[in-house]
């Protein structure tokens, strides 16, 4: 073999080496920085209720939208929206899910959080599921009546509107505390004769029953909100992933838009039910991220109740616009904020 073909040979091979070499280099840089890219980095605890307001949070978690997001999620599940914040309050969680009963209970001690966006609300997530053998039919027919509340919650705020709507004194009825989770059985079982309840604890009551319940409801009496609440120091240190994370929730909001019966599977899978009872009370909700002026209408109002019921001894209405934190939003989604401001 002459020198000059065996150095050309040399060459080549140093050549191809050094293409390898860069090219391993390429694809492990590649793979690395996609998953510096997809591996979350930021720890972020949630604090939830376990029925169908959360359902927006529930498809954001099963599509890994928050891992999208970059956000490494734990989510904890509550029997209510109250105990949710009262664990946001707690340092047990960063963000919380709230209705509105909680956010103005709350707002009588403390002004320390807010609201960064509302995803969920519906005209008939809470209802009166009665027994039809305890001789009621009509609200009038609850009068005299053992009634199961969850107090401090959306259960207790729209029985009381419920009455105010039928001209019927709370005081005619016998009020019995109840987690709202045992509420179906409490009902079954006779315990109390009715109960003011939220979905889906409704609609199992109802199918409990077997075709003894009655439900008693009037879409127009309230709109049931549910919110995601946090502590404004936390807005403060951590506004980029509550950014992130209320992506995650709009991108969770689209694809149940769009894919409605798979949503529907996940919800039914999520709850253990059957899901033509997910079906059946899909339409009774709204989901999407907003924040209007009816949220502090509607918190203005429950004040007030609870000011003339004597369920505080604050005497004043706070100014429930010191509650909202809407610049994460107004990243978001600006269009969505219709809060005059």
């Amino acid at each position: 073999m002459s020198f000059p073909l065996r150095k050309r040979k040399i060459l080549i091979y140093i050549t191809l080496s050094g293409l390898l070499i860069i090219i391993t280099f390429l694809v492990i840089f590649s793979i690395t920085k996609n998953n510096l890219q997809n591996t979350p980095s930021e720890e972020l605890r949630l604090g939830i209720s376990k029925s169908f307001l959360s359902i927006p949070v529930y498809i954001a978690k099963n599509q890994a939208y928050f891992k999208k997001e970059g956000i490494n999620i734990k989510i904890t599940e509550y029997a209510s929206g109250k105990l949710a914040t009262n664990s946001m309050f707690n340092d047990e969680n960063d963000i919380s899910t709230v209705a509105d009963m909680p956010v103005v209970i709350n707002s009588f001690q403390r002004d320390d959080f807010c609201i960064i966006a509302t995803f969920t609300y519906s005209y008939s997530m809470v209802k009166i599921v009665a027994r039809r053998d305890a001789g009621i039919k009509t609200a009038k027919d609850l009068i005299g009546k053992k009634i199961g509340i969850n107090p401090g919650t959306s259960s207790h705020f729209y029985l009381a509107s419920f009455l105010i709507f039928n001209k019927i004194p709370i005081s005619d009825l016998k009020l019995v505390n109840i987690k709202t989770v045992n509420m179906p059985e409490a009902l079954q079982n006779k315990k109390v004769d009715a109960v003011s309840i939220w979905e889906p604890y409704a609609s199992k009551a109802i199918k409990m029953l077997k075709g003894k319940a009655v439900a008693l409801k009037d879409s127009d009496i309230y709109r049931t909100t549910f919110s995601f609440a946090t502590k404004k120091q936390y807005v403060k240190e951590h506004q980029e992933t509550l950014i992130k994370f209320l992506n995650a929730i709009d991108d969770a909001v689209s694809f149940l838009h769009k894919n409605r019966e798979e949503s529907q599977e996940i919800i039914a899978s999520v709850f253990n039910i059957d899901r033509n009872i997910v079906n059946n009370a899909w339409g009774n909700f709204v989901f999407g991220l907003f924040l209007d002026e009816s949220l502090l209408i509607s918190w203005d109002s429950i004040a007030k109740w609870e000011i003339e019921n004597n369920l505080t001894d604050k005497k004043s209405i706070p100014n429930y616009f010191n509650y909202i934190c809407l610049n994460t939003l107004k990243q978001v989604k600006p269009e969505a904020i219709t809060i005059i401001h």
